[in-house]
């Protein structure tokens, strides 16, 4: 109800959105933090090293990417058997898989909102054998940082450098990874390529991504053109703050029902869709159609109108 309902604004804003075609999405994790005991909940998960709390709850989502708008396209649950298929990967472990999330929500986008994706952006979660796999059957760009294990501080312990010995843009083809991949075998390999990127004005830190974008190193304008295609992910940058405004439209609850978690997580993903389609046309409808880091219409101001009318009716 919640996707369907998603594919509903979209296609309301569609004609006006300035997405590129075809569009980029971002598929992200959201935490949503539980505290307390773990014993005899269901679908509570292990929460990321750098939170704050050990155990959460997780749901995926979908956006689709614009120069004016990130709008949340589709949101799944994970770690939820009703929405996944564990039972079709190798080896004991069954929990869920990355890759599954994104063959659903990536042919959601496609066949449910009829959106046409060609290029994928992800958070480091998404660095899996299975992704990469699924997005070269899908034929789908991705760029997604790669997470510094050994072999890619190697990498980056070997990239190239300047006269002055400052590290340049540096990019290695055919770059192995192995794990489990649906309906295959617990070491698959797939080939991604890596690009290493040193440190500018907008990050002071070293950055290497996996892509399978056309990119080379060879000279210095394959340089400057392979940064071009790779900061695009910065693009995304929004998508974290998008997440955030998501929870302050979620009810606030101490429940440990995943039910009515898992309702207030959707509910709130429409609510915030609406917020971004009622300022999107408010920008509209004063013929100023530009590339905002502030929405002219709050979300604060969105809850408050919507909290009259609600209480209008009741």
């Amino acid at each position: 109800m919640v996707n369907q309902s998603a594919a509903r604004v979209l296609t309301r804003a569609k004609p006006r959105l300035e997405f590129e075609t075809p569009v980029m999405l971002s598929i992200d994790m959201t935490y949503v933090a539980f505290y307390g005991e773990r014993e005899e909940l269901v679908r509570v998960q292990g929460a990321p090293k750098d939170k704050s709390y050990n155990w959460c709850y997780k749901f995926a989502t979908a956006n689709v990417v614009g120069d004016n708008v990130h709008f949340a396209a589709a949101m799944l649950p994970v770690g939820h058997a009703d929405y996944h298929d564990p039972e079709s990967y190798p080896g004991k472990n069954r929990s869920y898989r990355v890759g599954d999330i994104v063959r659903r929500l990536v042919d959601h986008v496609n066949d449910v909102c009829r959106v046409h994706t060609r290029r994928l952006y992800a958070d480091r979660e998404f660095y899996a054998t299975d992704v990469f796999s699924v997005l070269e059957q899908r034929d789908l760009f991705y760029v997604i940082p790669a997470p510094r294990d050994d072999r890619v501080k190697r990498f980056i312990a070997r990239m190239d450098t300047d006269v002055e010995g400052q590290k340049q843009v540096t990019v290695k083809s055919e770059h192995a990874v192995y794990g489990p991949v649906k309906h295959g075998v617990s070491n698959t390999r797939a080939e991604t390529t890596l690009v290493g990127l040193p440190p500018d004005e907008d990050c002071d830190e070293m950055q290497v991504f996996a892509t399978n974008l056309d990119v080379n190193d060879e000279i210095g304008l394959d340089r400057r053109l392979t940064k071009k295609q790779i900061t695009r992910y910065r693009r995304r940058g929004g998508i974290e703050t998008a997440y955030s405004k998501i929870k302050e439209f979620a009810p606030w609850t101490t429940s440990t029902n995943f039910s009515i978690r898992l309702f207030h997580f959707g509910f709130a993903v429409l609510l915030y869709d609406l917020w971004l389609l009622v300022d999107f046309l408010v920008q509209t409808l004063i013929d100023i159609i530009e590339f905002r880091t502030k929405p002219r219409v709050t979300a604060p101001r969105f809850r408050a109108f919507l909290r009259r009318e609600v209480s209008a009716l009741l």
